[in-house]
């Protein structure tokens, strides 16, 4: 809020919510968790207000818990911490877990007007379904204790992202798996956005042209006219805007920033 002060990174992403996508967003298909489950937790953020407290007990709780690992700990100085990880586990997953199925009809339809076809979200919590988290650390002791790291639980939490139940990064091209990953930003906008009281969300959108042939970004541009938030475009020439809603433009050059016409 305007004169207000802001304590802590969660308060100023409530305050001013951000979402990129720039030229390397096909990793979130490619490479491993950590980007999807970022990206995940920070729609789960967003629409799910009660995520933040058990989020934050579950990370003191995991690092509490590995630092005893660390240090050769037994049973018995892990146990507390233990007890707190399938605690705020069950509360995280929980949330998660609405919060994709909350988001797969949108994802499927963004998704459908840039590729042409639908693509599916899987969600996997971090420790087998068939287990409780309890069951999950017992019978890892071993590998933990080799690893000296905790190797179960939300913080292993993944995103699979399908088409016709195969993972896509084996399917499509990188130019699609960019377009899959777009899809995925903006169905969480699009989500995000239907939720009352929260801020509009800033959308920066870095060199759009990138890898992406006439076609594919023809349809990008036109969905970005429909986007629930308000946007910042960069390029590395005035071309690559071409086609793009623009209120205002600015030049940059060696840091210096002049409005153009």
């Amino acid at each position: 809020m305007a004169g207000q002060e802001l304590s802590g990174i969660s308060a100023l992403s409530q305050e001013l919510p951000v979402q990129i996508i720039d030229p390397s967003v096909h990793r979130l298909i490619e490479e491993g968790s950590t980007r999807r489950r970022r990206l995940m937790d920070w729609g789960v953020f967003h629409v799910k207000q009660e995520f933040v407290v058990p989020w934050r007990r579950y990370q003191r709780a995991l690092m509490q818990r590995n630092a005893a690992l660390r240090t050769g700990g037994q049973i018995g100085e892990t146990e507390p911490w233990s007890s707190e990880l399938q605690q705020t586990a069950q509360v995280i997953d929980e949330l998660r877990s609405r919060y994709v199925a909350e988001l797969q009809p949108m994802f499927e339809l963004v998704s459908v007007d840039l590729l042409g076809f639908p693509a599916e979200l899987v969600y996997h919590r971090g420790w087998a379904g068939d287990t409780t988290l309890e069951e999950a650390l017992r019978s890892s002791a071993a590998r933990e204790s080799r690893l000296r790291t905790t190797v179960v639980g939300a913080h292993r939490a993944d995103l699979e992202f399908r088409i016709e139940g195969r993972l896509a990064r084996d399917r499509v091209s990188r130019g699609q798996q960019k377009m899959i990953a777009v899809a995925f930003v903006l169905a969480q906008i699009a989500l995000k956005a239907q939720t009352p009281g929260i801020a509009e969300t800033c959308l920066l959108l870095d060199d759009p042209a990138a890898e992406l042939d006439v076609d594919n970004l023809g349809k990008l541009l036109k969905l970005l006219e429909k986007v629930p938030a308000q946007l910042v475009i960069t390029a590395l020439h005035q071309d690559g805007l071409n086609g793009i809603p623009i209120g205002r433009v600015f030049h940059v050059e060696q840091g210096n920033f002049s409005s153009m016409l």
